[in-house]
């Protein structure tokens, strides 16, 4: 006697698909973090009146650092199983 398979067994599409969805909304954050930073850094950097723009290139660096400790958590939790 032959069962069908279950959507949800041996790694099926919706595993695949919800792995997509999870990476895009992902790229989506990252880009619109840092894209967010730099405006913010570019408004700040003329508001204050530097010569040099320091903080265009500070922030963005910021968040990128804080997206790729979040990643690392992430990851981790993921592996031990929480």
């Amino acid at each position: 006697m032959q069962r069908s398979p279950q959507p949800d067994e041996g790694g099926g599409s919706s595993d695949r698909r919800r792995e997509l969805i999870r990476w895009a909304g992902l790229s989506t954050e990252v880009v619109a973090s840092v894209g967010i930073s730099v405006f913010l850094g570019v408004r700040a950097d003329k508001w204050l009146r530097l010569s040099f723009p320091i903080l265009s290139w500070v922030l963005p660096l910021l968040v990128i650092v804080a997206i790729l400790i979040n990643l690392v958590r992430e990851g981790s939790k993921k592996k031990n199983g929480k």
